[in-house]
């Protein structure tokens, strides 16, 4: 501390001069200096060095007291911890200086508990998955329906239609949201679309259930079954012409039936689900054909009115 000392008496000051007295011997030394190079430029470096020490001198006492103050902070900060400071000083100092390995090391131990996890929640679905029946029927609503959360949601909804079929184990229902096409639709309308799109081209369900907005949308692409011979054969006693749901595939001249209007059905109107129209079709190239049409058949029967017969 001795050139601390030094610095103080150089600037003609004592060492517990404040921080006002400090700068004003300052503004002093820098007045003297201009006012020397003004009137004795050609001074030699005797006069120089002198102003430099003293600037020098300056410089230390202000370099010192600027420490002395972020050294208080620190004891301050640190002195809740008591008899710890020094060891909290030291961890905060090292989370400091490595702060980004130290992110980096968090988020790579995060990314592998959430890995782990996925994969025993994986595992643990696929065994779940492995001690059901198999599926008897696979069905997809696509359209504007919303099933009712306060029974179950989609859960509940597929509890619901299996209970009307009791002679069956397991149907596998799937909701697709897809908004009513009319002007002023936005960007989330064009999300729910592509959505719905992405789900369509990628899931093959037996059972398409669709409102009239949703049936021209999937309709003309060749993903519907012709029902001309069903609707003619085994479904014609029960059924309407106000039941029937024509369309025309791309290369097609003439009009066939691709859906069945079973919106007045009483097991429809049974669904936990939020309706206004439903329409049944069939996959192109259904895997589960016999029950695809006799759940059709089911549904356009005005007897079958209790889910659970």
């Amino acid at each position: 501390m001795d050139d601390l000392k030094q610095a103080y008496e150089l600037l003609g000051l004592p060492e517990n001069a404040s921080r006002e007295e400090v700068e004003k011997a300052f503004e002093i030394l820098l007045r003297k200096s201009r006012s020397r190079q003004v009137k004795n430029p050609a001074d030699g470096e005797s006069g120089d060095s002198e102003y430099e020490l003293k600037f020098k001198a300056y410089k230390m006492i202000v370099e010192h007291e600027g420490r002395s103050k972020i050294n208080e902070m620190s004891r301050q900060r640190y002195d809740k911890w008591g008899s710890f400071a020094g060891t909290a000083e030291k961890i905060d100092d090292f989370f400091r200086l490595h702060k980004t390995k130290v992110i980096i090391g968090i988020i790579a131990v995060a990314a592998l508990i959430f890995g782990i996890n996925a994969f025993i929640d994986h595992r643990e679905e696929q065994k779940r998955l492995a001690a059901l029946p198999p599926i008897d029927l696979s069905i997809m609503f696509v359209g504007n329906y919303m099933s009712d959360q306060s029974q179950g949601g989609d859960e509940g909804l597929e509890k619901a239609m299996t209970a009307q079929f009791p002679e069956w184990k397991r149907l596998k229902v799937v909701l697709t949201y897809l908004p009513s096409q009319g002007e002023g639709g936005g960007m989330t309308d064009i999300a729910f679309q592509q959505k719905a799109m992405a789900v369509v081209a990628t899931e093959k369900p037996d059972v398409y259930i669709l409102d009239e907005n949703s049936f021209n949308w999937l309709g003309g692409g060749g993903a519907l079954m012709n029902l001309d011979s069903v609707a003619n054969g085994v479904l014609k006693p029960l059924l309407k012409e106000d039941n029937l749901i024509k369309g025309r595939e791309e290369e097609e001249t003439e009009e066939h039936i691709y859906g069945i209007r079973v919106t007045d059905s009483p097991l429809a109107k049974q669904l936990p689900l939020a309706m206004q129209d439903m329409i049944i079709t069939l996959r192109y190239e259904s895997e589960n054909q016999d029950k695809a049409i006799h759940f059709i058949e089911k549904y356009l029967d005005p007897n079958h009115t209790d889910a659970a017969e």
